[in-house]
């Protein structure tokens, strides 16, 4: 196509500048969105992805550059201005009021009105209703928020950005919690948005996904603009090159063969309805990955062997001793560490990196009644510096701290606390391919020195690359446990779905 005959943009937006505290996380970047296109936006943690969208949104105002949308300049100074010019985004958190039904949140700040202000709830049912049945979704209009799982939220989120008059919409991670399934419904809606002439910028570090969606990628490192272009004139290699400023010449490291002691051991564990009559071994030396779709039982698994919510029945022993009724003191005392799938939930974002990194192993800092702050100190430095923790110092908050750091974070604290069982649910959800890799060599250090891993993911290549053997679940049952070298994508979720046909 030349140029007079290339499309007008639909959205422009030149030379933005963010910085917050005096220090610069957006430095002069032009992003270009055209109609009937998906606009990949890729980049590390911290690149300032997320800081780029809130900024067209509204929820960060910039410090320099220009925002057009279909020739018009526009001046976002909430994310109500945006949503009035045409602008939805799908946030990474989620952002729904849980004591609210799926209707509720689907017009929330909009809701339908009959005369003298009265709120018409049956027209928002019926509307809500209408735009989850036309995109697929399995979600009652009616449903308490409260109830549904976090890949149903998500649907949720997605639902009412597209309830709006949208013509872009922001996806930040929308796949992160969504099943197999949910995210094949996401991935058709992006089609007909598509179809319809809307304008996509999908952020994610899934690039598997990426392929099948994405018209152009744009990429930034260090808060700058370093490459647009078509997705298909650049490989994944590429991608990653550009992304963290060098090469990443093996995503997975290879793993060494476990060893025959059994570490952790589980028979006919159930958990009221949750799962059921589940047995499997975990040895020394051994990642053993738990697939499934979501809903299936593997979380509510992870949280029952960890002590949050004790099993119903069934016998769990940890280094050959049994544990009838588990606890979080037990289950710490012996030697396990939980890394929950809400990272959110996990860090305290007020707290200073060192007290976030202690505090599940505060008991070796104890002199009588005295907390030993240097020794704290000491042996947080080592694990932020062995974890490549990008932080000012141990004092910052954790809250200041990018995702994939927080994550690496809560990682850290539980080698503090001295743990050689790690229950790890969905460890790089969220994280870009520089800190993922990090990350999965930090497990292979870990096994290597004769620790174990649990592992929950919803990321196939990540289980086939990461394990030694992976157990499927479905509907709360234990449906399979495969050898991973014998394996493939296609058999674990054969097995995830009980098709075997």
């Amino acid at each position: 196509m030349n140029a007079a005959q290339a499309p007008e943009p639909l959205l422009e937006m030149t030379g933005i500048s963010k910085s917050f505290g005096g220090n610069p996380v957006l430095s002069d970047v032009d992003f270009t969105l055209y109609p009937h296109e998906v606009h990949a936006l890729v980049g590390e943690n911290g690149a300032g992805k997320s800081t780029l969208m809130k900024i067209l949104n509204g929820v960060h105002p910039r410090d320099a550059g220009s925002i057009r949308l279909a020739g018009r300049e526009l001046r976002i100074a909430s994310p109500h201005d945006a949503r009035r010019a045409g602008i939805s985004m799908i946030f990474q958190e989620h952002t729904l009021a849980d004591h609210l039904s799926v209707a509720e949140n689907i017009y929330l700040g909009r809701e339908p009105m009959r005369a003298r202000g009265i709120l018409d709830n049956q027209r928002a049912v019926r509307e809500a209703g209408a735009v989850l049945e036309s995109y697929g979704f399995p979600v009652l209009p009616t449903a308490p928020v409260s109830r549904l799982t976090r890949g149903e939220k998500q649907l949720v989120e997605i639902a009412r950005a597209l309830a709006t008059s949208t013509r872009v919409v922001v996806m930040d991670e929308p796949t992160a919690v969504l099943s197999h399934t949910e995210s094949e419904y996401l991935f058709r809606i992006i089609g007909d948005l598509k179809a319809r002439g809307l304008a996509v910028v999908y952020i994610s570090h899934r690039l598997e996904e990426l392929g099948l969606i994405a018209d152009r990628i744009t990429i930034l490192r260090d808060g700058k603009r370093v490459y647009t272009g078509r997705y298909d004139s650049i490989d994944s290699g590429g991608i990653i090159r550009h992304m963290v400023g060098r090469e990443i010449t093996e995503l997975y490291p290879g793993l060494p063969a476990p060893r025959p002691e059994v570490r952790l051991e589980a028979r006919g564990l159930s958990g009221g309805t949750e799962y059921r009559n589940v047995s499997f071994q975990l040895h020394r030396g051994e990642i053993l990955g738990f697939a499934g779709l979501v809903g299936s039982g593997r979380t509510a698994l992870a949280r029952g062997i960890f002590g949050l919510e004790p099993p119903s029945d069934g016998l769990l022993l940890i280094d050959g001793r049994e544990a009838r009724v588990p606890s979080v003191p037990q289950s710490i005392a012996r030697g396990l560490g939980h890394l929950t799938e809400d990272r959110k939930g996990g860090v305290f974002p007020q707290l200073a990196l060192v007290h976030n990194i202690s505090m599940a192993g505060l008991g070796s800092l104890m002199l009588g009644p005295f907390l030993r702050l240097n020794k704290e100190a000491q042996r947080a430095r080592e694990l932020i510096g062995k974890m490549d923790i990008r932080a000012r110092s141990e004092r910052q908050p954790a809250g200041r701290l990018s995702g994939g750091n927080q994550q690496k974070a809560l990682l850290a604290r539980w080698l503090f606390a001295g743990s050689h069982i790690l229950l790890l649910d969905e460890p790089t959800q969220g994280v870009d391919l520089g800190t993922r890799a990090g990350i999965y060599r930090l497990m292979g250090n870990f096994i290597a020195e004769g620790g174990s891993i649990l592992m929950i993911s919803s990321d196939l290549p990540e289980l086939l690359g990461m394990t030694h053997r992976i157990a499927v679940m479905r509907r709360g049952e234990l449906a399979a446990t495969l050898s991973t070298a014998a394996t493939s994508q296609e058999e674990v979720m054969r097995y995830a779905a009980l098709d075997r046909t």
